[in-house]
């Protein structure tokens, strides 16, 4: 039997939905986009969500609308430094690289996985050029928003907040990352929930809003709410082809918003479910002597801050032999991979393109994470089956792995 890192998850309703949007004829951006984006911005309670092909367009589109709005004066600027976390995602880096801005690393906390925001203090204190910070919410932990706030807020930094693994983690009430300028969301089958490809962006900020809807279609503005403001002037031929901003095509397609319409219904659900299984991992884990990187919120009044997108397992070098835990569990059907990238930096596109940074092995226990630590899935669709397999699966391989 196999347990995979992911599953689809599709139903099929969803299938048919997807269907009718062909039969439609109304392919690209549309009625049931919108419709999507009024559920996300319910859901997670903020103003705006602005949806686009994919969570790491939706990154790369709120930097470029911090760097280039149509309206007042930019926040962030050429070569101003941004705070990222060791362990991150490829893309949540690269467009800080590829806009212009410079990307400075900060190790992360062994017991969250997060941006250390007291190694991030003493970066900032010791250099006036950091303008903003983009904390990754990894894995299902959401990173307490009042301790973002209060960081960027008394060291006048630009808050964004990368959540594309942490959707359904919620803190005293408060989404995980909606209280920075933007945030963004991936919906990339192997999340929380799926539009197969597809991501977005939430904010409260109209006016960011209205720039992420012209920046994700070339720089139109014809689905801005203030798009009459920028044709007062012009024939109606012309207004249909005004382009206010810079932008890519990064638009998504009306068969995504069909399927995720749906999805949106059933996150709590779905998040639930994931829970359930880390804990039953968890419980067979601890008489072994193998850690869940976060158990402590399994549970409790915290329990709802973390939506366990995989589960991170921590492996005592002293103890256990992790290489051969992780083939025993393969050999076993039960996929398995780094958390994340391990430390990016170790990385050879991080070795060549961002060779002004600190040298990888400066971020401690981002290097111990990524020699001692692995993932194993904890998808909803997973069947009792599955999950039993996983459980006996862990026990067993525990056994066999110890030095």
């Amino acid at each position: 039997m196999r347990v995979p890192l992911a599953s689809t998850g599709l139903k099929s309703e969803q299938i048919e939905d997807a269907i009718a949007v062909l039969r439609s004829g109304n392919l690209t951006m549309g009625q049931r986009v919108l419709e999507f984006e009024t559920a996300m911005a319910g859901y997670l309670e903020v103003d705006h969500f602005v949806m686009v092909n994919s969570g790491s367009s939706a990154n790369l589109a709120i930097v470029e609308a911090l760097l280039r709005p149509t309206r007042g004066a930019p926040r962030l600027a050429a070569g101003d430094e941004v705070l990222v976390p060791a362990i991150a995602w490829p893309t949540t880096v690269w467009p800080v690289l590829q806009l212009g801005l410079k990307a400075r690393f900060v190790d992360i906390r062994k017991d969250t996985l997060s941006i250390d925001l007291r190694k991030a203090q003493k970066i900032v204190d010791e250099n006036r050029n950091v303008k903003a910070i983009f904390p990754i919410h990894p894995l299902g932990f959401g990173i307490p928003g009042e301790e973002l706030e209060q960081f960027a807020a008394s060291n006048r930094l630009v808050l964004i907040n990368d959540v594309c693994e942490s959707l359904g983690s919620w803190s005293n009430g408060v989404h995980a990352g909606t209280n920075g300028l933007a945030s963004s969301f991936s919906f990339y089958f192997s999340h929380h929930i799926t539009t197969m490809e597809g991501g977005g962006v939430a904010t409260n900020d109209a006016e960011i809003a209205d720039d992420l809807r012209a920046i994700r279609s070339h720089g139109w503005s014809r689905d801005r709410s203030d798009s009459e403001s920028w044709h007062d002037e012009l024939s109606p031929t012309d207004r249909k082809f005004t382009f206010v901003s810079t932008g890519f095509n990064i638009r998504p397609m009306e068969i995504q918003a069909a399927i995720g319409i749906s999805e949106v219904r059933k996150i709590s659900q779905y998040v639930e479910r994931r829970r359930e299984i880390a804990e039953h991992v968890w419980q067979v884990l601890k008489p072994t002597g193998l850690n869940v990187i976060g158990h402590e919120l399994l549970t409790g009044a915290n329990a709802s801050s973390h939506s366990w997108m995989h589960i991170p397992i921590e492996v005592p070098p002293e103890a256990f032999v992790k290489d051969r835990l992780i083939q025993e569990l393969e050999s076993r059907g039960v996929d398995t991979r780094p958390v994340l990238t391990g430390n990016f930096l170790q990385q050879p596109s991080a070795k060549r393109y961002l060779a002004f940074s600190e040298a990888p092995e400066s971020f401690v226990e981002a290097n111990e994470i990524s020699a001692n630590s692995f993932l194993v899935g904890c998808h909803h669709d997973l069947t009792e089956g599955q999950v039993n397999h996983l459980l006996e699966s862990l026990s067993e391989s525990a056994d066999l792995a110890r030095r």
